[in-house]
């Protein structure tokens, strides 16, 4: 799962009132979760949460195992985006990102069950969702392209330094 929002506000506390009401937010809507999540899921979106936080936001390529893999269900996915949304909405002039919605984007051609957290203007749109779907599309398609044209250039260097017989197949 690849998850792309801002970073969070590294800043230290500034004391303003929407700061701790925002931070109060996301503490109560933590301790929700806890009440009703199934205890296996709910250490599973802490820890990949808390892993988030570590690395400054952005994107979080996650390695699961089998067992976690069934753990992280779509509504897993979804609490992860809203609380990224609740900790994107603790950078000043970004306080309405508490109030996005998790969409579900639906597969495109190449990808496939995309899910985001949009405003809500935006997720009852569905022209401006589908051109989202259309965008994401496209982007994992040219990442694809990308990575079939750095394999063809690294087996061709392998072939060239003599790595690899010139009639070697096995790798098609």
């Amino acid at each position: 799962m690849l998850c792309t929002l801002p970073s969070p506000n590294p800043s230290p506390h500034d004391g303003t009132m929407d700061n701790e009401t925002g931070r109060a937010r996301l503490e109560l809507y933590v301790e929700s979760l806890r009440a009703r999540m199934d205890t296996d899921q709910f250490t599973l979106l802490m820890r990949t949460f808390h892993a988030w936080l570590k690395q400054g936001g952005g994107t979080l390529r996650l390695h699961l195992e089998p067992h976690e893999k069934e753990l992280f269900t779509a509504g897993v996915q979804d609490e992860m985006l809203t609380l990224m949304g609740l900790v994107g909405a603790l950078d000043p002039g970004h306080e309405d990102r508490a109030d996005h919605i998790v969409v579900d984007l639906g597969d495109g051609d190449h990808a496939k069950g995309v899910r985001s957290l949009v405003p809500r203007d935006i997720a009852e749109d569905p022209q401006r969702l589908a051109e989202m779907r259309r965008r994401l599309d496209a982007e994992v398609q040219q990442q694809r392209q990308q990575r079939e044209q750095d394999a063809h250039e690294v087996e061709s260097i392998a072939r060239a330094s003599g790595l690899l017989p010139e009639n070697d197949d096995t790798a098609n």
